[in-house]
This record gives C-alpha cells, structure tokens and sequence, in this order.
C-alpha cells in the first residue's frame, strides 16, 4: 500500500524516558489531589487542631479538657460561621483574642484563633 500524495507524515519530537516519567508522575499527582481535595482539606484541618491540642497541652502546660473543649468549639463555630461575610470573621477573632486575654491564655487563644482560620480557609475551598 502506498501513502496518498498530500499525506505528510508528521514527526513527533523526541522525549526521553526522564521526562516522559516526569510528566505521568506530575500528571498522576495532580489528577490525585484533584481527585482527594476535600481529603487534604479534612487532613490540615485535622493536623492544625491536633498541633494546637498538644501545643496548649505539652508547650503552655494547659489541662487536657478544656484544650481538647476549646479546640473543639473553635471548629464547631468555623463550621457553622465559615459563609458568612469577612467583617463577622474579624469580630470572632478579636473577641476571642481579648477572652485570651481576660483569662490569662493570650497565646493559647492566639493559636485557637489560627486553627479557626485553617477550618474557615478548608471549608471555603473545598466548597468552591
């Protein structure tokens, strides 16, 4: 068999098997995250509760229950507060920085405060 006349064979650059294994590893990778979005989400959200429980715990010398029941207020309210305009965030976290204060656990509430914005930042991209 012969080829048509205006065929024109076309001729695909080389690649070597570096890059080849390059871009199915970045493709694979990227189609995974994609793929466990809301996974990732849940696992910082989860990692950032824990690093504030046994910072509170083992750094700030801090009872296990009311860390463990502060942390898990702290997720409840970015749950249920995670919609709602940026204004209503600011007022959250500087009434929970002055409780901090009035109570003697300025840094502890500081870090309650960073793991109310790490629930609020998943739940938003998660959702969009």
């Amino acid at each position: 068999m012969s080829e048509p006349e205006n065929y024109v064979k076309k001729e695909e650059p080389r690649v070597s098997i570096k890059q080849r294994r390059k871009k199915s590893i970045g493709g694979t990778l990227g189609t995974l995250f994609a793929e466990n979005q809301s996974m990732l989400m849940l696992f910082a959200a989860i990692a950032a509760a824990l690093a504030v429980i046994l910072t509170g715990i083992i750094a700030l010398h801090m009872p296990v229950v009311p860390v463990c029941l502060i942390v898990l207020l702290e997720t409840g309210i970015a749950c249920c507060l995670h919609d709602v305009p940026i204004w209503l965030h600011a007022i959250a976290v500087i009434v929970q920085i002055i409780a901090g204060v009035l109570t003697g656990a300025t840094v502890f509430m500081v870090l309650c405060v960073v793991e109310y914005l790490v629930g609020i930042l998943c739940l938003r991209y998660v959702r969009d």
